[in-house]
């Protein structure tokens, strides 16, 4: 999924970085784990790893790719698939293509629905929103039917929220859409096997970091990875959001131009400049952990000279390193007369502290 601040073009860093440190294999907690890229690697690299993050497809992503032990089984569905014993690919498969059943995206998030017409909405093509409703809705429906266990439900969403962010009509993020149709809104909706990592002792948590740390008790390794500047994750994601969550309870208000939803309890307080560091030092000051390792961008909105303070203060003072890898800056829109990005690459830095 296209995401900002993901670290999979980072992965081979962190792992240096970790070996240069001596951290050697144990528990490790990413309280802001987000797509779960990096959760997953140190699941490969023999961490036990919990995972959590306060936004819900983050907790479905690592629930898929972090605390999923092995592929799960889908023979219940043999049935509806109308295949005995059927593969994980086989019923994505199946979801790809089922009868269309036009639902929440189609009417708020296409120029096809009443809702989504009258705010000119063009986030995906009224085909495209019908299938992902269709795959959605049938995934539910078998949910509640009892015909999934909770590690094959979300697999299968998992493979849904990425499916459907690959035809998104967004330039990576959902705070708007594009006026035009792009080239990737034209394609067909396919869902992909998920890539999934052997391993047991982990687990994925939905909540607030400084909850998910707290409930953690000792441990070895805190890799914090948090929001670094002013933009709230509710609403630059709020249809993968809403696709995780789904809309089959209470009904669901969107509101203004790009259709945002209900989001002040999901709100961090890491994209405040006001309380940011607050909560940085309450996380330090929380966590029982022996190792501190700190994604942090160069224009990151808690300074460096807060950042080394803190770490040397709730750390030894001789273990504390900053590391840096310099690559190119995602941008989820071309530069024009209103938009100017500060160049082509940024610093990535990982702040490292023994505690």
């Amino acid at each position: 999924m296209r995401y900002i601040g993901n670290k999979t073009r980072l992965l081979g860093f962190i792992r240096r970085v970790i070996r240069a440190r001596g951290i050697a294999p144990g528990r490790a907690v990413d309280p802001f784990s987000g797509t779960a890229s990096v959760a997953r690697a140190l699941k490969r690299w023999g961490f036990a790893v919990t995972a959590g993050d306060l936004m819900e497809y983050g907790y479905v992503f690592a629930r898929a790719y972090v605390e999923v032990v092995r592929t799960p089984s889908f023979t219940s569905l043999a049935p509806a698939v109308g295949v005995p014993a059927p593969t994980v690919r086989q019923v994505l498969d199946f979801l790809s293509r089922i009868p269309l059943e036009p639902s929440f995206l189609h009417e708020h998030y296409t120029p096809g629905g009443d809702a989504g017409s009258a705010h000119g909405r063009m986030y995906f093509t009224p085909y495209s929103a019908q299938r992902i409703d269709s795959a959605r809705v049938r995934l539910e429906e078998w949910r509640l039917a009892g015909l999934l266990d909770d590690d094959a439900y979300y697999t299968l969403l998992a493979s849904i929220i990425e499916g459907a962010d690959r035809i998104a009509n967004t330039t990576g993020v959902y705070a708007a859409f594009v006026k035009t149709w792009q080239p990737n809104a034209l394609r067909t909706f396919r869902l992909r096997s998920p890539r999934l990592v052997a391993g047991n002792s982990c687990h994925a948590v939905l909540g607030d970091a400084l909850d998910v740390v707290r409930d953690a008790g000792d441990f070895d390794l805190l890799y914090l990875d948090p929001p670094y500047n002013a933009r709230q994750y509710p609403g630059y994601y709020h249809i993968p959001e809403l696709l995780a969550t789904g809309w089959f309870g209470d009904p669901v208000e969107t509101r203004g131009k790009a259709g945002l939803i209900e989001d002040a309890h999901k709100r961090s307080d890491w994209s405040s400049s006001r309380r940011s560091e607050a909560a940085f030092e309450e996380l330090l000051a929380t966590a029982r952990c022996r190792h501190v390792v700190m994604s942090y961008n160069a224009e990151g909105i808690i300074s460096e000279q807060t950042i080394e303070r803190l770490m040397k203060q709730y750390g030894r003072t001789g273990t504390y390193r900053r590391y840096q890898q310099t690559y190119r800056r995602y941008r989820s829109d071309s530069e024009r007369d209103t938009r100017r990005y500060g160049g082509r690459a940024v610093a990535e830095y990982l702040y490292c502290v023994s505690r």
